[in-house]
């Protein structure tokens, strides 16, 4: 992801909770900024149910970050975000349960918990989770610092849900008279690879490339099939 080539890029997840019925969504997050050390994943907290009261919990699910992100909501104004790898044997650890009281995490392979902040309340786990540091601000916004995450990140709107996947309108500053492409990277591990695109919210996506007649914002719209990845748009030379 470090790469100097690319002109903007966009990272895709997943968000998962529990609130009486399982409930999940994509999550889509603008690349910021690239770092030198930590980078931030920024979440809206208005946009997750599980997040709106106390004792709410999240999982998130990143391609570019090494294991998923357990939030939870301690009180009006306080976050906790953990990793979900059990400190015993390394198995996923659950989101937190606040009911009955007093909540906790479960690790389902050998029975672990943890409490809201990620301390072990049972073993046979002797360590905490990880933690990561957060802060709320003003208009609801958290940040998360992630020593796994090389940019800053935050949210982008989602286009047009389809049965079976999520249009996404990626915006970038285009020179005019430049030729782009847009790619597509399903892992950190793997290669970037070109995808087709459209130029018009509702039109086919079969562009492989395209020449910008004037500087300014662009436009182009992907229909997203995988749960995560991080598409980059590339100046051709």
């Amino acid at each position: 992801m470090l790469r100097r080539t690319w002109l903007q890029g966009w990272i895709i997840g997943t968000v998962r909770a529990l609130t009486g019925v399982g409930w999940s969504r994509l999550m889509v997050s603008e690349v910021q900024a690239l770092q030198t050390g930590p980078g931030a994943l920024y979440l809206s907290i208005a946009d997750y149910p599980a997040l709106q009261s106390v004792g709410g919990s999240v999982e998130i699910v990143l391609s570019v970050v090494d294991a998923p992100v357990i939030v939870n909501r301690a009180s009006e104004t306080l976050f906790y975000a953990v990793d979900s790898v059990c400190t015993h044997a390394g198995c996923k650890v659950g989101i937190y349960v606040a009911s009955p009281a007093p909540g906790f995490m479960l690790c389902p392979c050998h029975g672990s918990k943890y409490n809201i902040q990620g301390q072990v309340v049972r073993g046979p786990a002797e360590a905490n989770l990880t933690s990561f540091i957060t802060h709320y601000g003003e208009g609801g916004e958290l940040r998360i610092s992630l020593p796994s995450l090389p940019v800053d990140a935050k949210p982008a709107v989602l286009l047009e849900r389809r049965s079976d996947s999520v249009r996404l309108k990626l915006t970038f500053k285009a020179t005019a008279s430049q030729r782009y492409e847009l790619r597509y990277q399903s892992g950190a591990s793997e290669a970037f690879e070109a995808v087709a695109f459209a130029v018009t919210p509702y039109g086919p996506a079969n562009r492989m490339a395209m020449t910008a007649t004037s500087d300014g914002l662009r436009h182009l719209y992907v229909d997203a099939t995988s749960s995560r990845g991080f598409y980059v748009v590339v100046e051709l030379e």
